[in-house]
């Protein structure tokens, strides 16, 4: 480049939408060289631009704000109860992170609905017992002090670490099913009271207060009064330090669950999620780059409502999934991915609902044996990139990660740490515009209220791994993958807006020439973001295919 000292500049007008990322793939041409090498020096100054750029917009996020500016372990739980942000002190507490669910913390999907419950009568704070990972049944419960907050669709959690208002009084007498006596003595036993002091002040026995003492050790599942008074005094300190005052929870909050699993697969992570009907007909959900994995509320409600068991698998780069090994085809990591958690639940034969790119992996799990599949509704889904007019007509600021990735791989990872601090700028309520901004009728539609919980949610679905997922997705969309829609017997229906920019109507003829069996069905007047605005009929669809066999002469073929 001919000018560095003007780099750094050129990245923040990049990260501040003040430039494009065409700019800086212009202002970088000259220093691209065949092996696709970036210079040392330009390589450090880009990463100190950048490294400085996502510290500062990292501590503006405003769900990391609500945890670290706590001293006590916090965390932020979506309304599904999903960890997106939690301080150092919860990490080490918990042996947590950002992504997990109500498992990792030892709470009950009926203990989070009572919490719920107790945020729909009162703004004021509640309580929530949690058990670390090493505890068993003689373990004191560690007590969070929670609220809600509207804007953000969020409830942070504070560990309790001594006067305690009314509604701490009240969660707990319905957490800990405490009487009014029971609670009037652990308030003495906090204050560092003797049982004859507390006879004393209550006009009892000694007797029965040691009786009532014991009542209460057991329901609050304590050893000792020492133990009882530190959660009791606790819960009194922490409540000293709540400045926020929280907001009520609607009565009409999303209440369909999705639980939060993971599993090993040659010491690498595998996160993966599970909503619907429990035993139900299986489906094998996997998410593309825009609209999470069952982050939407409606998609949870639909599974239930349709009985399917639907298991969404995070894929690699995504949520809690770790990167496959660069030496590894990153397809067939993926497909082994997914077979290892649907072995580890004994599910052999699935339906499978595929988003945007992930149609990919959906065909490549039909080369393997020991699964059968009884066919994939793909949604928005973009052909192989045969031609360059594909990638011409795409919105320029999606193209150019297409064209990234051709280029250079360093080139494209630069790209996609711009995107995710782009994102980290606009937050969780604003990142689709990343996406989305200035396409219609997608902008339109993804900033309905109806989907606020859902983008929200997907916020730290994707930033989790900064981009690693977009990389992964980045690596296979580049391979010529004909071949995979040339073989399948199954039913493969695409489901496609006809209003994508990304993808316009006419590029599905690429499907029909490859494959004229294919189904496609378009649906007037919708854009990319007909995954979410659609979803009543995306899962109509999967639920008519569930119900069906694969065909007689079937057999998975082997690799």
């Amino acid at each position: 480049m001919s000018d560095n000292n003007n780099l750094k500049e050129l990245v923040s007008a990049v990260a501040a939408r003040k430039a494009e990322f065409a700019d800086l793939i212009v202002a970088l041409a000259p220093d691209l060289s065949s092996q696709a090498i970036l210079p040392t020096e330009l390589a450090l100054e880009l990463s100190t631009a950048l490294h400085d750029l996502e510290e500062h917009a990292t501590g503006h996020d405003p769900l990391y704000k609500l945890v670290n500016d706590h001293t006590a372990p916090a965390l932020a739980l979506n309304e599904s109860g999903q960890v997106v942000a939690l301080n150092v002190g919860a990490a080490q507490l918990f042996d947590m992170q950002s992504g997990d669910g109500l498992v990792a913390l030892g709470i009950s999907p009926e203990a989070f609905h009572q919490f719920k419950e107790r945020l729909t009568t009162t703004s004021g704070p509640t309580l929530l017992k949690a058990y670390r990972k090493d505890s068993d049944e003689h373990t004191l419960p560690l007590i969070l002090v929670g609220m809600y907050q509207q804007k953000l669709k969020t409830f942070v959690l504070n560990a309790l670490q001594q006067h305690w208002p009314e509604s701490i009084d009240l969660a707990f007498a319905d957490v800990f099913g405490l009487s009014t006596s029971e609670r009037h003595i652990l308030a003495f036993l906090s204050r560092g009271c003797s049982s004859e002091e507390i006879a004393e002040k209550r006009g009892s026995s000694v007797t029965t207060v040691r009786q009532q003492i014991k009542s209460l050790l057991q329901k609050l599942g304590a050893k000792s009064q020492v133990q009882a008074a530190t959660m009791a005094a606790s819960a009194a300190t922490a409540m000293d330090t709540v400045t926020t005052k929280g907001d009520l929870l609607s009565a009409h909050y999303d209440d369909y669950p999705m639980s939060i699993h993971e599993l090993s697969r040659e010491q690498r992570r595998i996160g993966w999620r599970r909503f619907g009907k429990l035993g139900g007909r299986p489906v094998l959900f996997l998410h593309g780059p825009s609209f999470g994995a069952g982050d939407f509320p409606d998609e949870r409600r639909l599974a239930s409502q349709f009985g399917l068991d639907v298991i969404a698998i995070e894929r690699a780069g995504y949520g809690r999934t770790e990167p496959s090994d660069k030496a590894e085809d990153p397809l067939k990591s993926q497909c082994h991915d997914i077979l290892a958690v649907l072995g580890s639940l004994s599910i052999a034969r699935v339906t499978i609902l595929s988003h945007e790119v992930a149609l990919i992996p959906a065909l490549a799990l039909m080369q393997h044996p020991g699964i059968q599949i009884n066919g994939i509704v793909s949604v928005s889904a973009a052909p192989p990139f045969k031609e360059l007019e594909q990638i011409n007509a795409m919105p320029a600021h999606q193209a150019i990660f297409i064209q990234a990735a051709r280029h250079a791989p360093w080139l494209a990872k630069l790209m996609i740490r711009l995107l995710i601090l782009r994102m980290r700028k606009l937050g969780p309520e604003q990142w689709p515009k990343v996406i989305f901004e200035g396409v219609e009728p997608d902008e339109h539609v993804i900033h309905k209220n109806s989907l606020k919980q859902g983008v929200i949610a997907a916020y730290g679905f994707y930033i989790n791994q900064l981009g690693a997922g977009y990389l992964e997705d980045l690596r296979i969309m580049i391979q010529d993958w004909s071949h995979l829609l040339e073989t399948p017997n199954l039913p493969l229906t695409l489901i496609h807006g006809g209003g994508n920019a990304s993808t316009p109507a006419h590029h599905l003829d690429i499907f029909r020439g490859i494959n004229p069996d294919i189904t496609v069905e378009l649906i007037e007047g919708e854009g990319l973001t007909l995954a979410v605005s659609q979803t009543e009929r995306l899962y109509h669809s999967v639920a008519a295919l569930s119900e069906c066999q694969p065909p007689a002469n079937f057999v998975n073929p082997v690799t």
